[in-house]
């Protein structure tokens, strides 16, 4: 017997999977929030009507659940878990608090 072959499975495959799920879905959260951001940005920029945002609204929230079910897809085949949803969660925080009013703020042109 060689004890090489038993360091090479230190962590349970399932662990290795969960952690891949959250991973995905970390960034599935923080993509979903920079669609949002970017959203808001256009609508202060163009000022809608009531009527047209609405349809932005409705469109920007069935492509977000296309996006994200595609993520949930891609990294457990659809399977919704608590883990999941808390990584989604987290990474939407983590984009509010880090980045959030970082994009466009250079973009701005002033009068000189």
């Amino acid at each position: 017997m060689n004890g090489a072959g038993s360091e090479l499975n230190l962590v349970n495959p399932l662990i290795i999977d969960q952690s891949f799920e959250f991973v995905i879905m970390l960034f599935a959260g923080m993509t979903i929030v920079l669609f949002y951001d970017i959203l808001v940005r256009v609508k202060a920029r163009l000022k809608p009507g009531n009527k047209i945002a609405f349809i932005q609204d409705l469109l920007f929230w069935l492509f977000a659940a296309l996006l994200t079910s595609s993520f949930l897809y891609y990294c457990s085949y659809g399977r919704l878990s608590f883990h999941a949803l808390l990584a989604f969660g987290t990474g939407a925080v983590l984009w509010r608090k880090f980045f959030c009013g970082t994009i466009g703020k250079d973009t701005v042109r002033r009068k000189s």
